[in-house]
């Protein structure tokens, strides 16, 4: 039985490891389309319920069923998801703010990304099998980044979710002003992978010999360079912030200077990523740049109406469609008075006010509702940009307040991991703990707790960091 168990937990062990790969590198083609929303069930899915339901088997049959039920994390992940379900309930029978099949399959999104957290924590129990799924995690960030300069560079195809027409699985490719994805669907999915990549190479480079160094530093290099490519504002200040916290956590403050002057020249540079974070400065907080001014009363009377929505143009095309963006710096062509004429600083403007305007105020309005329990998973539909704010809205102070108690508590074990002996698992864990940083921080702009490829990258490399927990040279430490 011993030995079954044995193959088995190995057997899972190597459906993990897979999924580390497939998740980031496989695109988002729709498998299963949900009447009622365009977010469809995809092969990653299918994937990760068949490994939650192998490992609860496999925890059930190894009788480790009651130690994790006693363990601290498994119970604050348990009260989160409680907290859910009867916020769910709430919103069907008390808010009726939300669709019971719509909501309920949002709380299972939820569970399914973070279930992976301790999926992983108890599937890797050696040193041997973590530093497989490190070089797996290499292998796969090189790949993403040779793949979107293919995007950029060779016309390689391009898979969108960011509309309902996109989301069904079309070829695109990317138009002249166009950002790169990646395989990730969304520039700011890709954006915020990178930012966690950059955070986690920043500690591991004092880790490792001259030889991998080498890689190391060309990781880091391609990776910083497809972040200033898709030019996301708040993922280059979260990987900012995050690499400071690696390199402070690490003990290796003296490298600091260095980040500081080539995130200057970066900023320097002119690019996109340069053109945006200056139209924020511009144009969002000093409220200047040329406006464009109707020209009769009736296009002032429609300005005051005008919802701030992203470009109408795309900027993708199909294989059945040549529409293209008009490049930054020339004059936006669906604009109403009172926008910028300029795309570059038209996006900016759009981009936030429509947070202000409207995902805000709407997650604001769902928590007053209902303070303690929110209105229900799916109540404010598809977009908030702010994680903090979907949560207070869709499970208000409870939700959220558990929540906080599971990023505290991986917090606590990963800081932990300090004193390991192991050079490798010490600047993992920095960098890891750096990357929870950087989360937040994306978090304050972007749903990236509901970025699918994003989300459960982010359970499964905290669980990654968890299982080192549970290695004979850590459980004698504690």
């Amino acid at each position: 039985m011993s030995r079954l168990l044995s193959i088995y937990s190995k057997s899972l062990f190597i459906l993990a490891a897979f999924l580390f790969a497939f998740i980031p590198l496989y695109p988002k083609f729709p498998f299963l389309n949900i009447a009622g929303t365009f977010v469809a069930v995809r092969l990653e899915d299918i994937l990760i319920a068949f490994l939650a339901v192998s490992w609860a088997i496999y925890i059930v049959i190894s009788n480790k069923l009651r130690d994790l039920l006693k363990d601290r994390l498994a119970q604050v992940l348990l009260l989160f998801f409680f907290i859910g379900a009867v916020s769910l309930i709430s919103g069907i029978f008390l808010t009726h703010s939300v669709s019971g099949s719509i909501g309920l399959l949002h709380l299972l999104r939820r569970v399914e990304y973070m279930i992976l957290l301790p999926i992983v924590a108890t599937l890797i129990q050696t040193k041997k099998q973590f530093i497989m799924i490190l070089i797996t995690l290499g292998a796969v960030l090189l790949a993403v980044n040779l793949y979107a300069l293919g995007q950029q560079f060779l016309d390689w195809p391009v898979i969108s979710t960011t509309n309902s027409e996109f989301s069904k699985g079309l070829i695109l490719r990317l138009t002249p002003g166009a950002r790169v994805n990646s395989t990730f669907a969304g520039h700011y999915d890709l954006a915020a992978f990178l930012a966690m990549a950059l955070c986690l190479l920043s500690a591991l480079f004092f880790a490792v010999n001259k030889r991998i160094k080498i890689v190391v530093i060309l990781l880091f290099g391609s990776s910083l360079l497809v972040l200033v490519m898709s030019a996301a504002r708040v993922s280059f200040m979260a990987a900012f912030f995050g690499i400071i916290a690696a390199l402070i956590f690490s003990k290796k403050k003296k490298y600091l200077i260095f980040i500081f002057i080539a995130s200057l020249l970066i900023l320097l540079y002119p690019s996109q990523l340069r053109d945006r974070f200056i139209s924020t400065i511009t144009i969002n907080i000093l409220n200047l740049g040329q406006r464009y001014e109707g020209q009769t009363q009736d296009q002032h009377i429609r300005s005051k109406l005008n919802i701030p929505t992203l470009a109408i143009k795309t900027s993708s095309r199909s294989a059945e469609s040549s529409t293209f963006a008009s490049p930054s710096g020339s004059t936006a062509t669906d604009i109403t008075p009172g926008e910028p004429l300029d795309t570059t600083q038209l996006g900016v403007y759009r981009s936030f006010q429509i947070r202000l305007n409207i995902e805000w105020p709407r997650a604001v309005r769902a928590f007053i509702k209902n303070p303690l329990l929110g209105t229900g998973y799916s109540s404010i539909d598809i977009a908030t940009d702010n994680d903090i704010l979907r949560s207070l809205g869709e499970v208000g102070l409870l939700g959220t307040f558990a929540l906080g108690l599971v990023f505290i508590e991986v917090g606590k074990r990963i800081h932990c991991c300090f004193r390991d002996e192991s050079k490798l698992i010490k600047y993992f864990s920095a960098g890891v703990l750096a990357i929870m940083i950087a989360f937040l921080i994306n978090s304050l702009f972007i749903d990236v707790l509901e970025a699918s490829k994003v989300a459960t990258l982010f359970w499964m490399i905290l669980g990654l960091n968890l299982a080192v927990l549970s290695f004979p040279r850590m459980r004698e430490s504690n």
